[in-house]
């Protein structure tokens, strides 16, 4: 059985840092969200994101955290707009108290509510962050095809 592989992407990171200033997410705290893209994962879900289990917060372990994964597989060939309606998707899922906790999906979630957010955003910096994560995506896949040999 094959294993889920991750590798982190700090340049995806830097486009969902784009997309909270752009989506003015104030209470969203860049350093504390990590990216990762995975291979080999057998969902049908685009992405996940993974907040860090609360007690570890709530006893002083570490401060919250969270990692944004794009399913490989899944994303590798959907449309721009969709691509970044996945990662504006989950950065809703992050509350605002920013606690490492999850928001359940509901209205906010909705696809005409997640498009309307994406085309808030000016066209020519959809399409730069849009190259910018498939650039990312490609760097992921070339990493894994590296350790493989």
């Amino acid at each position: 059985m094959a294993r889920v592989r991750y590798v982190r992407s700090v340049r995806l990171e830097a486009v969902i840092a784009r997309l909270v200033e752009l989506l003015a997410l104030e209470h969203v705290r860049i350093d504390r969200v990590f990216c990762a893209v995975s291979f080999g994962s057998k969902s049908r879900a685009y992405a996940r994101i993974w907040g860090l289990p609360g007690p570890f917060v709530r006893l002083g372990v570490c401060e919250p955290a969270y990692v944004v994964e794009l399913i490989y597989e899944n994303v590798a060939s959907l449309p721009c707009s969709k691509l970044l309606g996945v990662l504006v998707h989950e950065l809703l899922h992050i509350p605002r108290s920013f606690s490492g906790g999850l928001r359940s999906h509901g209205d906010w979630s909705r696809w005409h509510n997640i498009s309307s957010l994406v085309a808030s955003i000016e066209a020519a910096e959809r399409r730069r962050l849009c190259r910018e994560t498939r650039a990312a995506l490609r760097e992921a896949l070339e990493y894994t095809g590296a350790r493989r040999n």
